[in-house]
């Protein structure tokens, strides 16, 4: 077994365990565990989830925030003759 798959059955074993807890915590009330920790595994997740919307958020700002604003586009210079000449029409152009 390589290097990489020895930390895929780590990362595996791990998140196995912790459904399984996750479940056991869940059910609960319904298993003759502690009801507490019930609310334990619907608070902690939802806290968790909250807080990541928050830390994005102040991320996105911040980078708002500290990003210079982008250099303002220069206008073209334009030619008195193409303004004049895009301004005729095809017939009018001939007849000149």
């Amino acid at each position: 077994m390589s290097k990489d798959q020895s930390y895929g059955l780590v990362i595996f074993l791990v998140a196995l365990i912790v459904a399984v807890g996750y479940l056991a915590a869940f059910f609960a009330p319904w298993i003759g565990l502690d009801p507490r920790l019930q609310a334990y595994a619907i608070g902690i997740p939802v806290l968790l989830l909250v807080l990541l919307v928050l830390v994005i958020s102040a991320w996105i700002g911040w980078t708002m925030l500290t990003t210079p604003p982008p250099a303002p586009l220069e206008p073209e210079p334009s030619t008195p003759g193409a303004a004049q000449g895009a301004s005729e029409k095809p017939e009018d152009a001939a007849t000149h």
